[in-house]
């Protein structure tokens, strides 16, 4: 029989009435929410309450979790009237912490003394095979001396192989085991070190949580406890591989989406269901204010002439939030529900299954996983997309005579991607790794996949004449002339960009022109860079394309020059 549970929210308040009886939450970690900063952990706790009042402890939280957030709900059989959720900060006592360090060091240390040991026996067997080999050797080569009639016959040479045979496989036997029993120690002796690193960061501040609630008859219930901590979050990883260029000069990018997820808060997530969140919990909430500027008289010996104070100087940081907002006690959101929820994921995928939230995206992660604490950062996988790509080519033949494969594409889909580190693979070989931009659905971008062999490009200087030039007054002037030659060995037509620059002049008296029979840039100040040139063209298979640059310097004798920048 399903009988509606009351929810109630009270004020938490330094007093409370006796309860019957403190019941021990045995809890375990089910879920984990994890965002670019932070994470939202889901405990899971399942008890039987008596008729009467009761107080339900969560006890040995972390320390840096935010009282603020602590939430409380979950399922019962009968009515369950929920009072208060109270959270204090609990100190562990010195000697317990200092008890279980020594305890894991001796246990480090004995492993290690094992260890030694078992290099030795390995050391003692092979000497031993040497030696019987050198037996066996000795037996097979010894010539018999003078007067000696007696003759190795081929049930003695029988002998001496199946005993050299017998005893070598022992050894071998011998040192196969150990080597394994090693591997077991060194996998044992990582263990240890984790749960050392544990103790360290942490101290011995916990947070302990008790919840206020009372049954008019004895009932089962399951709950769950929700709060946010710190010093966790998760960061994206992309692998782009781009394949074979077909005959349109396209080609299709294989995204793999990675995560990498550390945590160091005081409780390791042992097979939880992880989830990932894009949304920045621990970012602005409203974009910030203006303040008026005021710019005085500058008053020498003064260090500054203006200066700018703002209310950001006196925000706290997300980094001291921890300490900073903490209080002793907090009042949380309790509730209560009397439908039965599945704890464990119904259904697995192959890889993240993605759900849109309004603003945000959630990543659920394949399988269960486990986090330690001690900063270790764990990779999964959340998904992979194949997208159209149009290739390009872009050179800057002046500093560089290698042209660069370029894939342009527009990110599909409903979710966004954050920005992170991304390793560039063509045709399945690694050509480096670059950054990859916060991008949105619809929006497009760039990347760069490495020097592309199959675009040659050459640029030589055919002209350099410095001289001077006028009847009535003379100037000084200098000419530039530059051929630079393309060709396309693709099997394919591809866009090509070649850039390079010409000088310009920020005096009225010094002047720059284009020579004559130059071919016109497509662009002019390319990307709102100054004397930047840009020629874009499509290259057919097998075609070359020559590209003239040249220009002309002009400045009267008594004027002189910095550098023309080439």
């Amino acid at each position: 029989m399903r009988t509606l549970v009351v929810a109630l929210l009270l004020t938490t308040t330094s007093l409370s009435p006796a309860f019957a009886a403190d019941i021990n939450a045995v809890s375990r970690i089910d879920a984990v929410t994890v965002f670019p900063q932070g994470a939202e952990v889901t405990r899971i706790a399942e008890a039987r309450i008596s008729a009467g009042e009761h107080t339900l402890i969560f006890d040995g939280l972390p320390g840096d979790l935010s009282p603020e957030t602590l939430r409380i709900e979950g399922t019962a059989k009968g009515v369950i009237e929920i009072g208060s959720v109270d959270s204090k900060a609990v100190s562990l006592p010195r000697a317990e912490l200092d008890a279980d360090r020594r305890r894991i060091e001796k246990d480090i240390e004995t492993l290690a003394d094992e260890r030694a040991a078992l290099d030795q026996v390995i050391q003692d067997a092979e000497y031993e095979k040497s030696l019987m080999q050198q037996l066996a050797a000795g037996t097979l080569t010894r010539k018999p001396e003078e007067g000696d009639t007696r003759i190795l016959n081929a049930q003695g040479l029988s002998g001496v192989l199946d005993l050299v045979s017998t005893r070598l496989a022992s050894l071998g036997k011998t040192s196969l085991d150990v080597r394994q029993r090693q591997r077991e120690i060194d996998r044992l002796t990582e263990d240890l070190q984790k749960k050392l690193a544990e103790l360290a960061p942490r101290g011995g501040q916990r947070t302990r949580v008790t919840v206020h609630l009372s049954a008019p008859a004895q009932t089962e219930g399951t709950f769950k406890l929700r709060y946010r901590v710190w010093y966790a979050g998760w960061q994206p990883i992309y692998d782009a591989r781009l394949g074979a260029m077909d005959k349109d000069g396209k080609a299709r990018i294989e995204l793999v989406r990675r995560a990498e997820v550390s945590q160091s808060t005081a409780e390791s997530w042992d097979n939880i269901a992880l989830t990932l969140s894009t949304a920045r919990p621990l970012g602005e909430t409203a974009a910030p204010d203006l303040e008026p500027v005021a710019i005085d008289k500058l008053v020498e010996a003064r260090r500054e002439s203006y200066s700018i104070k703002t209310k950001d100087d006196e925000r706290i940081g997300p980094e001291q939030a921890p300490s900073e907002l903490r209080k002793e006690e907090q009042i949380a959101d309790v509730g209560f529900s009397d439908v039965e929820s599945p704890l464990d994921a119904a259904l697995r995928q192959a890889q993240a299954n993605v759900n849109i939230a309004g603003f945000q995206a959630l990543y659920a992660i394949k399988d269960r996983v486990s986090i330690d604490n001690a900063g270790t950062a764990k990779k999964v996988r959340i998904g992979t997309d194949e997208i159209d790509a149009k290739l390009s080519a872009l050179a800057v033949p002046k500093l560089d005579p290698n042209a660069y494969l370029t894939a342009a594409f527009t990110l599909a889909g409903d979710t966004p991607l954050l920005p992170g580190l991304i390793l560039l693979y063509r045709e399945g070989v690694f050509m480096g790794q670059g950054v990859f931009p916060l991008l949105s659905p619809g929006e497009e971008t760039k990347l760069g996949f490495g020097a592309d062999d199959l675009i040659k490009v050459k640029r030589i200087e055919v002209k350099r004449r410095t001289a001077e030039e006028g009847l009535l007054t003379t100037s000084n002037v200098d000419e530039r002339a530059f051929d630079i030659t393309v060709k396309n060995l693709h099997q394919a037509s591809i866009p090509v960009t070649i850039l390079d620059q010409a000088p310009y002049s920020t005096e009225q008296k010094i002047t720059v022109e284009t020579l004559s029979g130059m071919t016109p840039a497509t662009v002019k100040d390319y990307e709102r860079q100054r004397g930047i040139l840009a020629w874009s063209f499509d290259l057919a298979s097998q075609d070359s394309k020559v590209i003239k640059h040249g220009y002309k310097i002009s400045w009267p004798r008594d004027v002189k020059l910095g550098s023309n920048g080439d």
